[in-house]
C-alpha cells in the first residue's frame, strides 16, 4: 500500500545538496524546465484547434501587412475596409486567448508549488550555472543565478518544444 507519509520521510532523508553546485544545478533546472514546458506545450496542443489557430495566424498576419500597405498609399476607403476586417480579427483572437487562458490556470498552481520549493532549496545559492565567458548585466562573473538560468532554459525549451509539437507557425509571404 502506498504510504505518502513515509514517501515524504525517505526523500527528506536523502541529501540532495548536490544538486545545488554546478554541473549538477544546471542539468537539474534544465530537466525540471523542460518538465515544466513539456507540461504546459501538450496542454496547450490538446486544448488549440491547430487548423483554426494556423488559420487565424496567416490571415491575421496577411491582414496586417494589407493594411499597413493600405496606410502607405493613403487609400481611406481601403484603410476603413481592413479596419473592419481587423475587428473582426480581434474577437477571433479573444476567443482563441481565452483556450490558452484555461490551459494556464490548470498549468500555474502546479508551477507555484514547484517554484516556492525551488527558490527555498536554492536559496542562499549563488551560482547554479557557469557561462564560458562573461555577460555584463547578465552574467559579470561568468556565472549565472538560478532565477537567470532557470529564464533562459524556459525561453529555449518553450521554444523548441512548441516548434517540435506544431504550435510555432511559419507564415509564407501572400502571393500577390
Amino acid at each position: 500500500m502506498f504510504d505518502p507519509m513515509s514517501l515524504a520521510s525517505s526523500l527528506a532523508a536523502l541529501d540532495f545538496s548536490l544538486l545545488k553546485e554546478p554541473p549538477w544545478s544546471t542539468l537539474f533546472i534544465l530537466g525540471i524546465s523542460v518538465a515544466i514546458s513539456l507540461v504546459t506545450t501538450i496542454a496547450n496542443r490538446i486544448v488549440i484547434d491547430l487548423d483554426e489557430y494556423r488559420r487565424w495566424m496567416v490571415e491575421s498576419r496577411h491582414l496586417q501587412k494589407e493594411l499597413m500597405d493600405a496606410m502607405r498609399s493613403g487609400n481611406q476607403r481601403r484603410i476603413a475596409k481592413l479596419q473592419k476586417r481587423q475587428q473582426d480579427m480581434m474577437k477571433t483572437q479573444q476567443k482563441m486567448m481565452m483556450n490558452q487562458w484555461k490551459t494556464m490556470i490548470f498549468t500555474f498552481i502546479p508551477f507555484l508549488l514547484i517554484w516556492q520549493v525551488l527558490t527555498k532549496f536554492f536559496s542562499g545559492v549563488t551560482a547554479v550555472a557557469e557561462m564560458p565567458f562573461k555577460v555584463p548585466w547578465i552574467a559579470p562573473q561568468g556565472t549565472l543565478s538560478f532565477w537567470t538560468w532557470y529564464l533562459f532554459c524556459s525561453a529555449f525549451t518553450s521554444i523548441m518544444l512548441r516548434r517540435i509539437l506544431g504550435l510555432s507557425i511559419e507564415i509564407e509571404p501572400k502571393e500577390s
